[in-house]
């Protein structure tokens, strides 16, 4: 495994998000009350972008159609409406926060 840089940890807060391209896909960080998440920035139910979606009480709103997935663990509110939202586990190295990926894996959409 390989550590994938994604952010600092000064920068974050509060209602902070950054998609971040990587492979062929993109992520989403973000932080909500104090916990950050990292998420597929595609909604699985028509590959909507995420980002601009509302989080309430640890939910991620799609803003397209209102779907509601969990930041913990990217399953959908309304259960075997849709395949779950693909979750990661942050990893801190230093002063920095980010993901591992697999090494020689570049391409995949993470």
């Amino acid at each position: 495994m390989a550590f994938q840089p994604l952010e600092k940890l000064h920068r974050l807060h509060d209602g902070y998000r950054k998609v971040i391209r990587l492979g062929r896909g993109e992520l989403l960080l973000l932080q909500e009350e104090g916990r950050v998440h990292i998420v597929s920035n595609q909604c699985t139910h028509m590959n909507a972008p995420l980002h601009n979606g509302t989080v309430t009480q640890g939910y991620l709103r799609c803003p397209l159609h209102g779907l509601e997935f969990s930041l913990d663990s990217g399953e959908p509110r309304v259960s075997g409406c849709m395949q779950a939202l693909q979750v990661y586990r942050p990893v801190y190295e230093g002063n920095t926060i980010g993901i591992d990926v697999p090494d020689g894996d570049s391409g995949r959409p993470y």
